[in-house]
Order: structure tokens, then sequence, then C-alpha cells
């Protein structure tokens, strides 16, 4: 049960362009055909054609990190790094245009995890530290767009029941709140911070799914973002998120997804059984793909069926309107992912890890590229 005081009425959705959130694909394996975990990119098109792996050449070389410590705007990385800076580069020049730095504390040795608010206007920066003589959280919130700090505090925890550890994942965060996510050894843990005054709200000790903009969903529950309460009990263990639209969200629970109220917890449609690929399904901005015995396609605001093609995929991602199936290492087909029709077939295919209108964010053995792609 949460635990804590009351937060403001939200005033922006919580839908967050962060490096394993909102935004990403998959990225390469081993066997070449690529695997990751997060929701896809989605954006709009004007390009003529889908972008294939030689198209999308040369570009700019990014020392980003892992997942949850970067991420993107307004052609610009936006970088925690192991020395308590954050670092704003742009992806066309690979030019440093900022960075601004954590003073509180004594810093743990590890990496700060970054995130962008809703309106992408603030930098949400975290990491661990000993301060009065005890461990915190230290908050960073920096100005995106010039680097000019906000704020900055040690995270207050009246009642005691944040289990301080690594730094937690910025799940989401608006004007009034931050939820954050964390999955220590110690144990899954969700909560919200206020920003007025750096003070968690509350706090629970389940493992966080997603958020809206008045609403927290858990693996056991959905909650109200600002003061706690629980507005509604999963009935089954939600799995991981796969997409998150304006008044639905798709989570995977077992072997399907689920298209469910984030308010009440309703399901509204589901899936047929999935495929084992990480992740299993991709979103483009009014369709979903999923991988299961072939492919298919459903509508994203509703979970109506669209279509199907029979023959597998090991591996999915998005550009745009466009899916990107995986069907041998580094090769396989393109389809529209509204319709499902074949765009092109038996091609070398770009390891995307994210995708907008200005360009393509690729990985490749040496870590991440940008590459223009204007649309």
């Amino acid at each position: 049960m949460p635990t804590g005081g009351f937060g403001r009425a939200i005033i922006a959705a919580a839908v967050l362009l962060a490096g394993c959130v909102g935004g990403a694909g998959p990225t390469p394996s081993g066997s070449g055909a690529p695997s990751a975990s997060g929701t896809p990119s989605v954006t709009g098109s004007a390009a003529s054609r889908p972008p294939l792996a030689g198209d999308l050449t040369g570009g700019v070389p990014l020392r980003l990190g892992g997942a949850g410590h970067w991420a993107i705007a307004d052609g610009r990385a936006l970088v925690a790094a192991d020395d308590g800076t954050v670092t704003a580069i742009e992806l066309a020049t690979g030019r440093t245009v900022w960075r601004a730095s954590f003073t509180l504390g004594k810093p743990w040795d590890a990496q700060p995890t970054l995130a962008l608010s809703a309106d992408r206007s603030t930098v949400v920066a975290l990491r661990t530290v000993d301060a009065e003589g005890a461990s915190h959280l230290g908050l960073l919130l920096l100005d995106a767009a010039s680097g000019a700090t906000v704020a900055e505090r040690l995270i207050a925890d009246p009642e005691r029941q944040w289990r301080v550890d690594l730094p937690p994942r910025v799940l989401a965060a608006d004007a009034d709140t931050i939820v954050l996510a964390a999955d220590p050894e110690s144990g899954r843990q969700t909560a919200v911070v206020r920003v007025a005054d750096g003070t968690i709200a509350w706090q629970t000790d389940d493992q966080a799914v997603a958020a809206t903009g008045d609403t927290v969903v858990t693996r056991g529950a959905g909650w109200e973002r600002s003061t706690g309460a629980k507005r509604w009990q999963a009935t089954v263990p939600l799995g991981p998120l796969l997409a998150l639209a304006p008044d639905v969200l798709v989570v995977q629970r077992a072997s399907v997804a689920v298209w469910l109220d984030p308010a009440t917890g309703l399901e509204w449609s589901r899936t047929e059984r999935l495929g084992e690929a990480e992740p299993p399904c991709a979103a483009t901005a009014d369709a979903l793909v999923c991988l299961g015995e072939g492919v298919t396609g459903y509508d994203l605001a509703d979970g109506k069926y669209l279509w199907k093609a029979p023959q597998p995929a090991d591996a999915i991602a998005v550009i745009d309107g466009w899916v990107y199936l995986w069907r041998a290492a580094g090769r396989g087909d393109v389809l529209d992912a509204r319709t499902g029709r074949v765009l092109i077939a038996d091609a070398a295919l770009p390891s995307v890890r994210y995708a907008d209108r200005t360009g393509v964010l690729i990985t490749g053995d040496t870590g991440y590229t940008w590459v223009p792609f204007p649309r």
C-alpha cells in the first residue's frame, strides 16, 4: 500500500523519450539480428521509401552508454556520465552544446540515470550519494535548451520507505511529479517525487510498468499519480510495456499482449500468442505489429486485427510507418505497418535503435551512430 502525502494535479502527459523508453527499437545481437527491450519510436514520415542499411552510412559516432542514461530530443543527445556530468551533444555534428554537473553529496560508483520531462523542456537526472550521514538520491533538474540548473536537491523520504540503492530509472516526469522505477537486490519499488520540494509523495513495493498524466501502472495495480490512491487491482500480474498511446497502454501479460485502459484497468483487446523475440512487438503512430507464429498487425488505439503475414520473423523494429522484420542475419523485409503490404523484400536492414523526423540512431560493434535522414 503506498505511503506518504499528496501531490498536486498533473498538467502534462508523461510520454518520455529516453534510452529505453518511448523511441527505442531493437539493437543488434551476436547473430546479426537486433534485439532489445523498450517501446518503439512513433513519428510521422514524408520520405518516399524506407531507408535500408546502405542508405544509413557514415554519420556521427556517439558514446551514449546503456539504456536509461541518455535521451534524444530536438536534434540533441543528452547523456549522463559516470563522473556526474550531463552533456548535450548536437547529433548532426557531435559538438558539445553544454555540460552541467551534480554538486550535492559524495557520489556512489554508479552512472546517473536520465530522462526528459513530458514536454521535453527539462532534463531529469538522478544519482545515489552519501550526504548528511546517510545515503540519498540526488535529483538534478536542468533546462534542456541551455543546460542551466533549474533545481538540485537530495530527495526527502519522510516515511523512510524508499530503499536507497543504485539510481532508479526515471519512468516519467512533468511539471509536478517524477515517477521513479527501481529494481534493486532488496526488491522492486515505485515512487512518485514532488518536483516542488523533492519529497517522495508516495511509494509502493511493486515494479513500475508505465505512467500516464494521472495514473501510474505497476505490475499489480493502477495508482493515482498525485496521491498514490489505488484505482484498480490487476487480476494477473502485468508484464513489460509494449506501447503507450492516448487513453490506452499495451502490455505483455504472460504469452499475449493486452490493451488496457490505464485509468480503470479494463482490458479492451488482446493479441494472439506472442513469440520469444525481445521485444515481441513494435508500435507506429497507429499500429502495433507483433511477432508470433507469423507477423500480425493491430490497430494501436483499440487492438482491432488489421492483417497477418504467415512467415515468422526473428526480430522487429519500426521507422515511421514502416516495420522492419529480420528473417536472417542482418536481412529481412520492410512492410507497411498499417496494411502489411511488403514494400521491400530480402534486403540488408539497418540496426535501428531510435528514429525521428531528422535521422536514425543505429548500433554496431563499436557503439551508436547518428545518421541524418530528414523526412
